[in-house]
């Protein structure tokens, strides 16, 4: 009689559409699948399905409570504490306007990913997102909404793409209504140089195993995704040792798998930004490397009894 195949339940959230996005998990299942696991993707509107461990997967700043309740029904679950992941839960950062610093500032969403999954949440949990779902035009109207979002002013704003980030010489300078929008942050432009490159390193991981990256650019908002098809951009694999200030942040968020970005200056670790669900370019061939190091960390995870 053969043994029982172990068992992996990806939980996401039911407005991620997770098959329509590029996630690198994607690219682990196939492996996973060939290591012997059964692997099951669900949402907190799915029939449950039960499994040996879990993979808290969802693409929103702030779990749902939905979806708590979800990963609570499973014996194991790896992220099951990495639940707020906005940026004002991490950033060291942070200036208030009040504050008395000298120097470059960046404005960014206190979002990740710049708002843009909560703004895609609100219009697909509308009344009318059913409808516009039925007739695949909810990603349409969800972009062409969102460029409309970019002329609100600052004080109304919801979301910002990468490319709005706006870097003052001054914290005078931000817009009024910056700080009083509660979506919004204002952080200290700290940005590591190589050259005249600006430079952001990339620690990917699950469980004991990681992968260490950075990526170097032109521009002052750097952008592993980005990079990718930038002719002016690079991305090369480092091997320097992962600061151990960073592992100390991961064991207290409970991350199990992720990616942090952070950036070396003048010898401090600063760290720019957390996510729980990396993304994939098209091309997996991009990842190949990254793929065959983290996919092992799943059977470590469950031989120990899972996470933390």
């Amino acid at each position: 009689m053969s043994a029982k195949r172990p068992s992996l339940a990806i939980l996401t959230h039911s407005t991620d559409d997770f098959w329509q996005v590029g996630y690198l998990v994607q690219l682990m299942i196939p492996r996973w699948e060939a290591m012997g696991f059964q692997v099951v993707v669900v949402t907190e509107v799915d029939p449950f399905v039960p499994a040996d461990i879990a993979l808290l997967h969802v693409d929103l700043s702030i779990v749902p409570e939905a979806t708590r309740r979800l990963a609570e029904r499973y014996p194991v679950v790896l992220n099951g504490r990495v639940l707020d992941i906005r940026k004002r839960q991490f950033s060291q950062l942070l200036v208030e306007r009040q504050e008395p610093y000298i120097g470059s500032v960046i404005v960014k969403t206190d979002w990740n990913y710049g708002g843009w999954r909560e703004f895609r949440r609100g219009i697909v949990e509308s009344p009318i997102g059913p409808l516009l779902r039925k007739f695949g035009m909810a990603e349409l109207v969800c972009h062409r909404l969102q460029r409309l979002e970019a002329r609100r002013s600052w004080r109304r704003k919801r979301m910002l793409n990468s490319d709005d980030y706006r870097v003052y010489a001054e914290t005078h300078l931000v817009p009024s209504g910056v700080w009083h929008n509660p979506n919004l942050i204002v952080e200290r432009f700290l940005a590591e140089r190589d050259g005249s490159d600006y430079c952001c390193r990339h620690w990917l991981f699950f469980g004991r195993q990681e992968v260490h990256k950075r990526t170097l650019s032109p521009r002052p908002v750097v952008k592993i995704g980005a990079a990718r098809e930038d002719r002016l951009s690079s991305i090369e694999r480092i091997a320097d040792p992962i600061p151990k200030e960073l592992r100390t942040i991961r064991e207290r968020m409970g991350f199990d798998y992720g990616k942090f970005d952070y950036g070396i200056v003048d010898g401090k670790v600063l760290l720019y930004d957390v996510n729980r669900t990396p993304g994939a370019s098209a091309d997996p061939r991009n990842h190949t490397e990254t793929i065959d190091v983290l996919s092992e960390g799943l059977r470590a995870a469950l031989d120990q009894d899972g996470g933390r």
